[in-house]
């Protein structure tokens, strides 16, 4: 998101209640009357989205427009990468710990799920369903090798969890508390290895530093010397498996 302040574009005492919502060359414009001088641009699903004051003129925001087309661009064409890797299922293919599977559907009176190198093969009765056995796959998959590594991991760099429980989220790929209860996000089976590793590590640190001090990253650099390459990994491609459902 972009956003920057716009000192004058509010008339000396004017009071507006409501929203309003217009088209500026296809681009959603949203005027508030919140006491903002902000003007911001975002980009969701694939589509340029403006907040501005209530009476921002409509020549400032066709200027605008103009002087950031490159950032728009840029960033409708991430957000349009994004939204093919979320619907992945639609697209025909699924992400299991890194590695791209391509979805192939085989009608049977039994239901099951196989790998067969670089396939998923899908044996369904019902074709509506097929999503949901995918799903229900996949967190199945989550629960087994989550609970296994973080096992591992914990063993390895020294520091012990009182109790992990798997989730989904929509904002979070996990979270440690106080008691050392670690809670992380199913959908952490569709990134490559090193970079789950690199959740739990930083989940099992927190139970030893709560915060994202620097003693906290010291303590990170330490367990997981790779952790800076897996994190920028995440910043960069995460959004686009964390909103999968």
């Amino acid at each position: 998101m972009f956003s920057f302040n716009y000192t004058n574009i509010l008339r000396s005492g004017l009071k507006v209640s409501k929203k309003k919502i217009q088209k500026i060359q296809d681009i959603k414009i949203i005027r508030t009357s919140r006491r903002t001088k902000s003007v911001s641009l975002k980009v969701r699903n694939g589509q340029l989205e403006i907040s501005c004051p209530f009476n921002t003129s409509e020549i400032f925001l066709k200027n605008l427009i103009e002087r950031k087309k490159i950032w728009i661009d840029k960033n409708i064409e991430l957000s349009k990468n994004n939204q093919k890797k979320i619907d992945q299922i639609s697209n025909g293919l699924i992400n299991l710990k890194g590695k791209v599977l391509r979805l192939v559907y085989k009608k049977s009176k039994f239901e099951r799920i196989v790998i067969e190198e670089n396939e998923l093969k899908i044996f369904y009765s019902d074709r509506f369903r097929s999503k949901k056995l995918i799903v229900e796959w996949l967190k199945l998959q989550a629960n087994n090798f989550l609970e296994a590594r973080m096992l591992f991991l914990s063993n390895r760099i020294g520091i012990r969890f009182n109790s992990l429980t798997i989730k989904s989220y929509t904002a979070r790929w996990g979270s440690c508390n106080l008691k050392g209860d670690i809670f992380l996000n199913w959908k952490l089976i569709m990134l490559p290895e090193s970079v789950i590793d690199y959740v739990l590590i930083h989940e099992l640190v927190h139970i030893n530093v709560p915060n994202h001090s620097k003693k906290f990253w010291d303590l990170i650099k330490r367990k997981n010397p790779d952790y800076c390459k897996n994190k920028k990994w995440l910043k960069d491609n995460g959004s686009s498996f964390i909103l999968f459902n």
